[in-house]
């Protein structure tokens, strides 16, 4: 064989080796808009499901989480919300959301919630500037949530997100933050949602008044809600 076919193929070698090699050190990725199973453990611990969101103001995949939650939820106790829009600058902007106030259970099934940040990502929920909304996050998350903080480390801080190339779901975005996510447990075990139930493309168009009329006669949100009651009970 001449000198020049074998430096082409070491050439192609070594370029096959660099695109797979990430995958040999960490073959698995993290799927993005789909529950997938963290642990085996009920955190719940009585015969009740509980539900956590943890979003921002001005998410847009947050958003669309929130009509699928509330037409869920209000099978199963009283919500208190506000309405508003995501970020205008944002992919999908001014998506229609419903904004969590409270929410008393009548039922097995208990629900928390969590917002991060502000409609624009450029402050925490409460109007505060941070350096680094990350960190900033993870701290939020693990005072509020600390038997699922370590999965949120894990699965969106360091562990990489499908089609992320080779980057967690964390630094996906600009800036770098916690996205938003579900996490159900109950005695089927722990669940995690990264991202959205549904798509927000699927509101393009709609409202928040015409949602809060039309939620339920609407094919994709209750799609949506058939995805959470499969981890329910």
């Amino acid at each position: 064989m001449r000198t020049k076919d074998l430096v082409v193929l070491l050439a192609v070698a070594i370029f096959i080796l660099l695109l797979t090699l990430p995958y040999l050190l960490q073959p698995f990725e993290v799927p993005l808009n789909t529950f997938f199973k963290v642990s085996s453990t009920d955190y719940a611990k009585g015969n009740y499901t509980c539900i956590v969101f943890v979003s921002w103001y001005g998410c847009p995949y947050g958003a669309a989480d929130s009509w699928v939650l509330y037409a869920f939820l209000s099978h199963y106790g009283k919500v208190s919300f506000n309405v508003s829009y995501s970020d205008p600058y944002d992919a999908y902007p001014n998506t229609p959301a419903v904004i969590f106030l409270n929410f008393t259970p009548n039922s097995s099934v208990h629900f928390r919630f969590l917002y991060l940040y502000n409609r624009y990502l450029n402050a925490t929920a409460n109007g505060t500037v941070v350096s680094n909304f990350v960190s900033y996050g993870l701290e939020a998350i693990k005072a509020e949530f600390p038997q699922f903080y370590p999965y949120v480390k894990e699965y969106i801080t360091q562990k990489w997100a499908s089609g992320s190339f080779f980057q967690p779901a964390a630094y996906m975005g600009s800036p770098p933050h916690i996205p938003s996510f579900i996490i159900i447990s109950g005695e089927k075990g722990t669940y995690m949602l990264i991202g959205s139930v549904v798509s927000p493309s699927y509101f393009s168009g709609y409202n928040a008044t015409y949602l809060l009329k039309n939620y339920s006669n609407l094919s994709f949100i209750q799609d949506g809600v058939d995805v959470l009651e499969e981890y329910v009970g």
